[in-house]
């Protein structure tokens, strides 16, 4: 892995505020890709070598854009997921037997990739691209700390407050970190699910890979930011 020219800047603000871990939530469907490529790709890469992956945006039809429209990076969020978007997600899909969720905590260390980018709220969002920017320099990375942001919406100004939150969360819960083209599987420290009811669904399913770093964590599904 490449990495910025400041990580060591980066490695500190990391350790300083007690970051574990970047998240990436998904369909368990793909873990089979995932674990037999052994990488979590981004959409381009997945289309450049032809490998199929269940998009849950092709299944679920949204009222607005919820993914960065770039296809060359994967989407991840810090300490925990973006909980606006995964409540969404799960709650689209609560009656359907066939799709169930993990949750992946990777490695930190992407943060400082060379080619990783920052955006403080969803970075689909006008906000992100036009008013903040999505870049890869420490100052954006610490922007996503703020004690206040000040987001425009189409209804206005979207005022959001640290309020006591951990500083090992963003302030906006829809911000992202943006790594581009590939994350080993090497990189991610676990693989969570919600009930040991569904561990052992995805442990059987994936009996032929190494499933270790498969465990139950409930509390990564609807974390609480405070600690």
């Amino acid at each position: 892995m490449s990495v910025k020219s400041d990580h060591i800047d980066f490695k500190n603000e990391i350790v300083e505020r007690g970051i574990e871990y970047l998240i990436h939530f998904t369909p368990t469907i793909n873990l089979f890709s995932i674990l037999e490529n052994q990488e979590l790709m981004s959409r381009a890469k997945l289309e450049s070598l032809d490998i199929e992956q269940f998009d849950i945006l092709d299944y679920v039809q949204f009222t607005d854009d919820v993914r960065y429209d770039d296809k060359n990076y994967i989407n991840l969020s810090l300490s925990a997921p973006n909980t606006f978007l995964f409540s969404r997600f799960r709650q689209k899909t609560k009656d359907d037997f066939t799709i169930n969720w993990c949750v992946l905590k990777i490695d930190p260390k992407h943060i400082y990739d060379e080619n990783s980018l920052f955006a403080v709220t969803n970075a689909a969002s006008n906000a992100a691209k036009r008013q903040f920017g999505i870049t890869g320099d420490l100052e954006k990375f610490r922007m996503l700390f703020n004690e206040q942001l000040n987001i425009n919406t189409f209804n206005g100004i979207r005022s959001i407050n640290r309020n006591g939150v951990h500083p090992k969360y963003p302030t906006d819960v829809q911000a992202e970190i943006l790594v581009r083209d590939i994350i080993p599987s090497e990189s991610i420290i676990e693989v969570c699910f919600e009930s040991e009811e569904k561990l052992a669904e995805a442990k059987a399913a994936m009996s032929s890979f190494d499933t270790s770093n498969f465990v139950v964590d409930k509390d990564i599904f609807s974390p609480n930011r405070s600690k």
